[in-house]
């Protein structure tokens, strides 16, 4: 109606009216609910600005109000961030566990409470782990197209993340806004206040939170929670560990023969020893070392290529955390959870706990030796050392002093002549079914075995690792940290990241029907981690203040000690003996630490 021309009263109205409810239809409900083409012509129609005035003879001029075609606190200027957050939607598809219009509500959370942030820049550092590659790929390009928030990235090895967060707790300076580490270090963060309480800054600006984020759909809260459950990191990714074998080779109806013949009792599946104990109550039924032993042993046949066993003892960061984070569970070194609780449930367990054995009662750290409260030097830990760093050596290949724990993991996919590996990190897992392993079909995961004369149903018996991000507290960036973080784990992402990592943290995921059917495939992965993974336990909160520390003196003092050809005992006594020494003369020896 342009050029002042006048029609009648109806005539007005109904012109007025009609474009009013056009605007209303077009633009409250139309842009949530059209699919990308038709969001693209509404966006043309409505971002016009209704400026003509109506005027009919005899009645006050009318102005029709402009409605926007877009979601609550978002306008013009977000319509590139929209666009890709639609695009985002179309790329994820159905491959959540969110509805639909959960879906839209999560990611368009992401575009509105990123506004006061656009154009920071945050920097990350992350160690190198499948889960945080892929992490790199594939969303992060996604959030700084939703957001505008620009990433840049170092990736590193776990030592080099735990010395970053050293620096950064002492000099305090925010060089990265972001670590991605494990939740070894958990306790560190909290003890030196260097890491987000993440619950307290959720209360200070519950903007920032998600429509799904939900909390509780997280079941490895304790892993990076304090004692009183507030959150201090993000984990996007978990890695339970366990034991690796071929399948095929133990059901292999002459080797069960063979087996029955030579050490008089049945060969059966480790997965299968620990189901039978779970049903008997006996330990004596279940996957134990010792059985382990018999069983690699009699799979190795060094004329034919095979060999029971895999592990790698060429020095390293290994030679420190995979006597901590796996073999002392495996010889079950700790005392039991709390009445009514089960390792993955608590932060802390009282006495003697993991790693390396140290004693921590009433939050009180005491020592790695018998003298001082520990076990390290007991005699399970000296049949745990004595069992990597000797005997296993009798039934691995030649390549074990050349090659890593990690590098071992490859070896056991690439050579594809080994019966066991044990423990044996998930964060490995699904790339044995990858199409250039040598197991692909052929293996399937179990428990860790038990060590029998120390066993207790609520021990620690497996290592829980779950990786992910922890928001410097001396980052002017935290609120975006926080968006970045919450991001990598959200229910809009978490089911289609883990078909493919397979290493999900949250129990929706976990119970999804798309993620189960993996099992068959990834050997079991999620069966082991339904039936066992209660009894994982990470890195103890209150050790974990001095974790850092002690990491590089284990790993040391066990190269060194393996180096002078020391027995697996003495190793056990030479590194009790140089922890507690560092304990004392550092003054954490009698140091209480928490509750954390």
């Amino acid at each position: 109606m342009s050029g002042g021309e006048k029609v009648d009263r109806r005539s007005a109205l109904k012109i007025v009216s009609g474009t009013i409810a056009g605007l209303v239809i077009g633009g409250v409900i139309g842009y949530l609910a059209k699919p990308e083409a038709a969001r693209e012509t509404v966006t043309k129609i409505v971002t016009e600005t209704v400026r003509e005035t109506v005027t009919v003879t005899g009645t006050p001029t009318i102005t029709p109000p402009t409605t926007p075609a877009y979601p609550p606190g978002l306008g013009p200027e977000d319509e590139p961030y929209l666009k890709a957050a639609y695009q985002l939607i179309d790329w994820i598809g159905g491959v959540t566990v969110l509805s639909p219009k959960q879906l839209e509500e999560e990611v368009i959370h992401y575009v509105r409470a990123s506004k006061p942030y656009r154009g920071q820049t945050l920097h990350i550092m992350y160690e190198a782990v499948p889960g945080a590659v892929w992490e790199e790929k594939n969303l992060g390009p996604w959030f700084e197209k939703i957001t505008g928030i620009k990433l840049t990235y170092e990736s590193m090895s776990n030592w080099e993340t735990i010395v970053k967060s050293m620096e950064d707790a002492k000099l305090k300076a925010g060089i990265y806004d972001l670590v991605g580490t494990d939740q070894d270090m958990n306790g560190f963060y909290i003890y030196n206040k260097s890491a987000v309480n993440i619950t307290d800054l959720l209360k200070r600006k519950p903007e920032l939170t998600p429509p799904h984020f939900d909390v509780e759909d997280f079941f490895l809260r304790a892993s990076y929670s304090d004692s009183k459950g507030n959150l201090y990191a993000l984990h996007a990714y978990n890695a339970f560990a366990g034991t690796v074998y071929r399948k095929d080779w133990f059901e292999d109806p002459k080797n069960k023969e063979e087996f029955k013949k030579r050490y008089g009792y049945e060969l059966k599946t480790p997965r299968q020893y620990y189901l039978d104990a779970q049903k008997s109550g006996k330990v004596e039924d279940d996957w134990t070392t010792d059985k382990a032993r018999d069983i690699a042993e009699f799979f190795t046949d060094p004329d034919k290529g095979v060999y029971g066993y895999v592990t790698g003892v060429k020095p390293g960061d290994w030679l420190g955390w995979y006597i901590a984070d796996g073999l002392d569970d495996c010889f079950q070194l700790a005392d039991p959870a709390p009445e009514g609780k089960m390792p993955l449930e608590v932060t802390h367990i009282d006495g003697v706990s993991t790693p390396w054995a140290i004693n921590v009662k009433d939050d009180t750290i005491g020592g790695a030796s018998t003298k001082n409260g520990g076990r390290l030097d007991s005699e399970g830990g000296k049949a745990m050392y004595k069992w990597w760093l000797e005997d296993s050596l009798k039934y691995a290949p030649k390549k074990a002093y050349e090659i890593g724990v990690v590098e071992a993991h490859d070896a056991f996919k690439y050579d594809g002549n080994y019966a066991t590996m044990w423990p044996f990190y998930f964060h490995w897992a699904t790339g044995l079914a990858a199409e250039d392993s040598l197991v692909r079909g052929k293996f399937e995961f179990a428990p860790y075995p038990a060590y029998a004369p120390y066993y207790h149903p609520r021990k620690p018996r497996g290592y829980i690792d779950p990786s992910g991000w922890v928001l410097s507290a001396y980052s002017p960036r935290q609120e975006a940290s926080f968006l970045f973080a919450s991001f990598m784990v959200s229910k809009a992402v978490e089911l289609k990241k883990n078909l493919d990592v397979g290493l999900p943290v949250r129990w929706s995921t976990f119970q999804d029907p798309r993620f189960k059917a993996k099992d068959a495939e990834w050997g079991g992965i999620v069966t082991v981690t339904e039936i066992a993974g209660r009894s994982h336990f990470g890195t103890d909160n209150d050790i974990g203040v001095v974790y850092p520390y002690i990491l590089p003196l284990a790993r040391d003092k066990g190269m060194e000690a393996f180096g002078k050809g020391m027995k697996g005992e003495e190793i056990a006594v030479y590194v009790a003996q140089a922890i507690d020494d560092f304990l004392k003369e550092s003054g954490w020896m009698g140091k209480k630490v928490g509750p954390l």
